[in-house]
Formats: structure tokens, sequence, C-alpha cells
């Protein structure tokens, strides 16, 4: 961010830690929220603010409203030919741009759910805890940096990481700490081999 200080946007007594993607503000971690971006089988992570989050989710809504519209046109005319295939289209279509409008009012009235930076920060630093509280039989930290680099070796960097990560949360949401499923991962992998 340069030489300058500056301050968030949303909260000016707290320092800035970045920028939106889209409006260009600086804000503090608690205002920006990563979003993952994909498009035409790209992939991105942008840092937007609660405003711009919520437009882009907006964004999203207009889609069935749009399909919506197209689908009960579609039926009006199918009608004239077809009375039950038409309105059939005219139901679909009007499901859609309900469906599309509810969805929009829900989002107007509360922020996505979207991680922010404070809450990753928060979430690496559980993590180094965890770490640092394994037995001294095993490294954690150094089983789950030789972990990345095998799967970042056989997979890439991204996929490998994402691998890694779905693995190691897969044992987490079933209550497992951290370490202890870096451990299991470990010891499976060198039953593999």
């Amino acid at each position: 961010m340069g030489g300058e200080t500056y301050r968030c946007f949303s909260h000016p007594e707290r320092l800035a830690i970045g920028r939106c993607n889209d409006c260009g503000e600086s804000f503090c971690g608690e205002c920006l929220h990563v979003y993952n971006l994909n498009a035409e089988g790209a992939r991105a992570i942008l840092y937007l603010c609660p405003n711009c989050l919520r437009r882009r989710h907006i964004e999203k809504t207009d889609v069935p409203i749009y399909l919506g519209i197209l689908f009960l046109l579609f039926g009006i005319i199918t009608a004239i030919g077809s009375l039950p295939f038409g309105a059939l289209m005219v139901l679909i279509g009007a499901g859609a741009i309900i469906y599309g409008i509810m969805r929009g009012k829900q989002i107007r009235e509360e922020i996505p759910e979207e991680t922010t930076i404070d809450e990753l920060q928060v979430e690496k630093k559980k993590r180094k805890t965890e770490l640092a509280s394994i037995g001294e039989d095993i490294d954690a930290e150094e089983v789950y940096n030789k972990l990345l680099s095998k799967y970042v070796n056989r997979w890439g960097v991204r996929t490998g990481m994402e691998l890694l990560e779905n693995e190691i949360m897969a044992y987490t949401r079933h209550g497992v700490s951290f370490s202890e499923a870096v451990k299991k991962i470990y010891q499976r992998q060198g039953k593999r081999t």
C-alpha cells in the first residue's frame, strides 16, 4: 500500500490493511472479505468490502430473474400452440423470478457469509497453537511441510494445497485436531509407500 498510512473507510480509527478489488477503498481486516471468483474455468481470489461483496452476490440473483423472464415469454408464446406446455413454462418462469427476487431481498438485508482477513488470521494462529502443542515424537509442522511438498510435487501447487487442506478438513470436521489430522494423513501416506 506504499509509504502512506491509510485508514479503514468504514472504521476511521483503524489502520487499513488492504484495498477492495472492486471499489478501491482502503479497509481493515474486519471489513475485507475473501471472495473466490470462478469464471470461465479460471479461479481468482478477490478482497472485497461488505458493500461490493453484497453487490456481487446480488448480481448473481439477477440471473434467475432474467431466465425467469425468458421462460415466461417463451411460455406465453408456446401456450398458443400447446396450452399445457406453455403453462408449465410460465410456472417455471414465475418461480425463477420469485426465487431471484426473494434471494436478492435476503442478500440486501444481510452480508453474505464470506471469510474476513481477520478470521483467516485467527485460524492461522489457532493452527500454529495446535502445531506447537503436538507431541515431541512427531513435529507436526515438519510433517505438514513434508506432506505439502509431496502433494505439490505430485499435483501442482494449487491442486496439491487444496487436496491436502481438504483431507485435513475432513478429519477436523469430525472433531480431530489439526495436528492429529496431519499425523493421521502422514501415517496413512507411510502405509501406502
